[in-house]
């Protein structure tokens, strides 16, 4: 019974140690599985030119099932109110009936933390700016880092004080920042896309090694570089495209979901997860695409 009870509290030590050590952590060095305009899950393929715009494939719930923790918003300021938007692509669902449903998740979910990213507001005004903070706020979240213009409030703040900062009143946590231009470093680089002159990224096409080896060298010299301490950091873990590309793309029937699973990138994330030394907002398109395994695998090396 006493050598039970000496276990009992080792083990319980043991757990108490861990949560603490994970609470210390610098929200800038916390690792999240981010989707890519993750407001596009709402897009159906029944949409005019769904391919040029459709990086993710599944609502919110849904996106949260399959691991994300982070939320790449960009929002639409309209007569009607605040929807969302991939450049010239509205998005016909409204911001505050989505996040009601990320919220409601997080409510069944005590233990997770949830961040929303604010980036891209069309337009970008303060009066657009301004809806979207007030919709956040009569949604009882907090108010959004950044949106005093300082993003000084992140600097040493861990994981533990973001928890307590952004608890919410039915349990959970969903913490709301200024991104891409703000708070958030994006470390977007254009160059990296999937589609070339006469290669693109699928596996075994011709080519396909080199621009896959280009892709990974980003993200692992991103993964190498110590966030600032006021901001929080992305990895785009996806492929770029520009109007060159997306021509290229269609023309061989192809789509930005398709890509990412004919290019492997997601699965071979997995694999390189212990190795990235800095890694905090891991931006993927299609998170479901073995967004499970990924978060699974920073589980296992934190």
């Amino acid at each position: 019974m006493a050598l039970l009870l000496t276990l009992v509290i080792l083990q319980s030590a043991t757990t108490s140690d861990r949560t603490r050590e994970i609470g210390e952590i610098l929200l800038n060095e916390w690792p999240m599985l981010m989707s890519h305009d993750s407001g596009t899950g709402y897009i159906s393929e029944k949409t005019f030119l769904w391919q040029l715009s459709k990086t993710q494939d599944g609502d919110f719930t849904a996106q949260l099932n399959c691991g994300v923790r982070a939320f790449d918003l960009r929002p639409l300021c309209n007569a009607d109110g605040v929807y969302m938007h991939h450049g010239i692509q509205p998005i016909k669902y409204r911001i505050e009936d989505v996040v009601k449903d990320i919220i409601t998740w997080a409510n069944s979910h005590a233990e997770e933390f949830i961040l929303l990213v604010n980036s891209h507001y069309s337009p970008n005004t303060d009066d657009c700016k301004g809806k979207v903070w007030q919709t956040m706020a009569t949604l009882n979240l907090m108010p959004s880092i950044g949106s005093d213009g300082s993003c000084d409030r992140l600097k040493g703040l861990t994981v533990s004080q973001a928890m307590k900062m952004s608890t919410l009143k039915g349990g959970g946590h969903v913490f709301v920042v200024e991104g891409e231009g703000m708070c958030v470093d994006a470390n977007y680089n254009a160059s990296l896309t999937c589609w070339r002159k006469d290669r693109d990224c699928h596996q075994g096409s011709p080519g396909s090694e080199d621009i896959n080896r280009e892709l990974f060298n980003y993200i692992n010299e991103t993964a190498s570089k110590k966030p600032k301490a006021n901001h929080l950091a992305m990895n785009q873990a996806h492929w770029q495209y520009d109007s060159a590309s997306l021509e290229k793309m269609l023309k061989a029937g192809s789509n930005i979901l398709n890509d990412t699973k004919l290019s492997g990138v997601n699965k071979k994330l997995i694999g390189i997860i212990p190795q990235l030394v800095y890694i905090n907002l891991l931006e993927v398109d299609d998170a479901c695409l073995y967004g499970v395994e990924l978060e699974e695998a920073w589980k296992s090396s934190r």
